[in-house]
């Protein structure tokens, strides 16, 4: 019975380490396919939604019609510019809250009871609205937006971006509430020092106005203590249920305190002036930026009248010949130079990958050979040198125009006609001052703004193409979508834009939409390799793996060749001075290999070899470990051996590699497997002498998912088993091997 319970106690304990030991490796595959907002979630789980059909989306609306500009911070001249450049007045911009998608079927749910306004509110419609909300609101800039709008559209958006954007939203509950409670605090302070100022009310009153003044401080402490509690929510603003609440709070607050009998029967009192001025009117104030925003809200809705025809808007991934023939047609709308369109029919005809960059490149030479007379040194060098500030200044060059710029006589004229369309930063100047400098280098002024203006034409042309290119690269299928549904993108895989006709979005961008992407089978799989397949991708891995198969095989071989001689002269050859050499390449094992990487760093840069396989192989081809398991593994051979080949007339060489290294099979295969495996795992060394991605090994490409922002755990883990799969399996085909190497080393 002992001896069962002593096995079963064993087998336990086995077991456990067994599962201590392979923990770690578990998980690190298991973040491997997860997503990235599941990594770091609190419990720990060990599966992850990419295994699942369907998921549910989290998205928010951002306020696109309004291009997310903080108007308040810009001088009339610079939002006047900003407005006239907005190009997605017509785009409704629904952003992913949560993990990309990459693939599947996306459906968003429209609200039940949606509606929408088609066109536009008719001016004399926003003009009687505009009338009533100016003698409803306190706000200033909200008045000043209603001036400033040209339209009722307008309006909203910049009004919604006022009260539910950025930081200092007015519907932000930490704000509203901090702003009513700073009000309430002064307001306090006030009625304390009302209290003194009996002296100046009538003897038949004063009882009467001490009893106001003290329903009014205690209805206000009640109303703080009531609307205190809504500065803490899910959401950073408040909702509408929530608005209403602390609306009717403060205004309850207000009836309590200007309701009182006494304020109208002394009404010409200084004191019940002060009074109203001092203590009701702020109130008022807090509560108008709530009555506000219910107005607005509440004709912003009533004004949606038409339903859609679908409650759901359906679309999916295009195929890549479906976006080759897109970007196609996008392509032939163009009215492109002949020079670029030549060239950009033969790129579309080679691949459509990336083409906009090999346009650039082309581009590039065709720049050069226009102006390849000129005795400018390094005229490539040159050219990329003029064409940096010249990309810096596509804005405000767009501005003046082509025939502008070709009319300068000097800078002076180009900085005068500069400073006309916009504020004259330090960005700017400096860059037209790299480019002044670079014109004097040309003796030629006209061939030096003809190069400018060539260039600024390759710069605006390769613009547009990297547009149009993006666009398709994110444009979607629609399936099924309402009536004013014109296109759908899925801009960088969390952003989607869907454009919209006839409609303007600032109607749409007020609604709460469901977002739900489904997968087929053969889409999960992708999902659940995602993570592999963007690691690979994310650095030239393809590069790492020949480097570190090459470097681990190669330095490898060498080991093995040079320790099994060295262990056979320490083992079967006598010499003098042998176990002193023999101890003195033992006492090399006690010193750290950190010691070495200075003086091997400073001995690899004397010989040039910064930057080469040398420096990644010769230095670590000697290892004194590998020399003493083998030598001491030659020593149990029995010497009968050694008599019987002498016999046979067997030199030392053939003796070793025929006899010797064929019986000690276990031990090399040992040693082999432990070099190859620390030559793959190599980081430090690799990491010092290499600069270039051309040498590099794995272990080093892995620090491509760890920068200064943070670590990508996910991918990181997805790149770290696909490195570490052919140790992996190398070991469970050499493993019995590396049992029987290490057990019968050393034993007679």
């Amino acid at each position: 019975m002992k001896r069962v319970i002593f096995s079963l106690i064993i087998y336990i304990l086995v077991i456990t380490g067994a599962v201590l030991m392979l923990l770690p490796f578990a998980w690190m595959v298991s973040t491997s396919f997860k997503a990235r907002s599941e990594v770091e979630t609190w419990p720990p789980q060990w599966g992850s939604k990419n295994f699942s059909k369907s998921w549910n989306l989290k998205v928010k609306v951002s306020r696109s019609s309004a291009g997310g500009i903080d108007w308040k911070g810009l001088t009339l001249r610079e939002a006047l510019i900003l407005r006239e450049s907005q190009q997605l007045s017509n785009v409704l911009s629904i952003q992913i809250d949560g993990d990309p998608v990459y693939r599947g079927t996306i459906t968003i749910s429209l609200p039940d009871q949606f509606s929408y306004l088609p066109g536009s509110l008719s001016s004399e419609e926003f003009a009687s609205f505009a009338n009533r909300l100016k003698t409803i609101s306190q706000n200033k800039d909200v008045i000043a937006l209603i001036d400033s709008s040209k339209s009722a559209e307008e309006f909203f958006s910049g009004f919604f971006v006022l009260y539910e954007q950025g930081m200092n939203a007015l519907l932000d509950r930490r704000n509203y509430i901090a702003a009513f409670e700073q009000t309430a605090m002064n307001l306090l302070n006030q009625l304390d020092i009302f209290e003194r100022y009996t002296n100046r009310i009538d003897e038949n009153y004063r009882e009467k106005y001490l009893l106001m003044i003290s329903n009014a401080k205690r209805k206000l402490n009640e109303t703080s203590s009531n609307v205190t509690i809504f500065k803490k929510g899910i959401n950073p603003l408040l909702q509408e249920d929530e608005i209403e609440k602390v609306s009717q709070a403060i205004n309850e607050c207000i009836e309590e305190a200007s309701s009182n009998s006494l304020l109208e029967e002394l009404r010409d009192n200084a004191v019940i002036r002060l009074y109203l001025a001092r203590v009701v009117e702020p109130l008022k104030n807090v509560a108008n930026v709530l009555e506000t925003y219910t107005f607005v809200k509440d004709y912003f809705k009533s004004v949606q009248l038409r339903n859609t025809d679908t409650n759901k808007i359906v679309f999916t991934f295009l195929s890549e010949a479906e976006k080759n023939k897109e970007l196609l047609e996008q392509l032939s709308q163009m009215n492109l130079p002949e020079r670029v369109a030549r060239i950009v029919k033969e790129e579309i005809k080679h691949s459509t990958k990336s083409f906009p960059e090999q346009v650039d490149k082309r581009l590039d030479e065709q720049l050069y050979s226009s102006f390849q007379s000129l005795n400018v040194d390094n005229l490539r060098i040159y050219l990329q040198q003029l064409k940096q500030p010249l990309s810096a200044l596509a804005t405000p060059i767009k501005s003046i125009g082509l025939r502008g710029i070709s009319e300068f006589q000097s800078f002076d004229e180009m900085i005068q006609k500069m400073t006309e369309f916009g504020s004259m930063n330090q960005a700017l100047q400096i860059n037209l001052e790299k480019l002044e400098s670079l014109s004097k280098i040309v003796e030629n002024q006209e061939l030096f703004w003809q190069m400018v203006i060539q260039i600024y034409e390759n710069i605006e042309i390769v613009t547009q193409l990297r547009k149009i290119y993006n666009q398709v690269q994110s444009a979607m299928r629609i399936i099924e979508a309402p009536e004013f549904v014109s296109r759908i993108r899925l801009n960088r895989n969390q952003n989607i834009e869907i454009e919209l006709k006839g409609v303007h979005p600032v109607y749409l961008e007020d609604e709460r939409y469901s977002v739900r992407v489904d997968y087929s089978a053969g889409e999960v799989f992708a999902n659940i390799f995602q993570n592999y397949v963007m690691s690979w991708k994310s650095a030239p891995f393809g590069i790492y793996y020949l480097n570190t198969a090459f470097v681990s095989t190669v330095t490898t071989a060498l080991e093995v060749i040079l320790a099994a001689m060295a262990a056979y002269a320490f083992a079967m050859m006598n010499f003098p001075g042998k176990n002193l050499i023999f101890g003195l390449f033992l006492a090399t094992m006690m010193i750290p290999g950190e010691v070495l990487l200075v003086p091997n760093f400073i001995t690899i840069s004397k010989l040039g070899w910064i930057d080469t396989y040398y420096a990644l192989i010769i230095p670590w081809i000697v290892s004194v470990f590998a020399i003493f398991l083998m030598r001491q593994h030659f020593l149990t051979l029995p010497l009968e051996l050694k008599d019987a080949a002498w016999i046979d007339g067997c030199s030392h060489f053939r003796f070793l590699w025929a006899i010797v290294v064929p019986l000690s099979k276990p031990v090399i295969i040992t040693s082999a497997l432990l070099k190859f495996v620390g030559s793959w795992n190599a980081f430090l060394w690799v990491l010092i002498v290499t600069n270039k991605d051309k040498y590099r090994t794995l272990p080093v490409g892995l620090q491509t998912f760890s920068t200064d922002v943070g670590t990508v755990y996910n991918q990181l883990m997805a790149a770290a088993t696909f490195s570490i799969l052919p140790v992996v399996v190398l070991f469970l085909f050499t493993q019995k091997y590396f049992i029987r190497g290490v057990a019968r080393t050393g034993l007679k």
